[in-house]
């Protein structure tokens, strides 16, 4: 059995092609700096709040229950983006929500 060679007439060498190219690297890099934010949380103050009553971060938390070396794959970490910024915002809607390995083949993790 053989595959399908699908022909293309994209010239990877145009002005054009470079130009999109580029633009596609920015936009991927907004996303991972915008990510990046967000998975700070609020930050310094409701981290040092956590902190202080012995607690740890919604983030921390899952890394603990997920399998050494493997990935936590994040739904929902633009829930709530740029929202409620007159209350200093809600990451995440307060909320992480994703899917990793822990002891068994897939957890689905929610925490607050």
């Amino acid at each position: 059995m053989s595959a399908s060679v699908l022909k293309t007439s994209v010239n990877s060498k145009s002005p054009e092609f470079e130009k999109n190219a580029r633009r596609i690297v920015d936009l991927l890099t907004t996303i991972k700096n915008e990510e990046e934010q967000i998975r700070q949380g609020g930050g310094g103050k409701p981290w040092k709040s956590q902190r202080k009553k012995g607690r740890l971060t919604a983030r921390e938390r899952i890394a603990k229950l997920m399998d050494p070396g493997s990935q936590f794959f994040e739904l929902g970490i633009y829930a709530a983006y740029e929202m409620y910024e007159e209350w200093g915002g809600a990451p995440s809607a307060g909320t992480v929500t994703g899917l990793c390995k822990s002891l068994r083949p897939h957890v689905h993790a929610h925490c607050q």
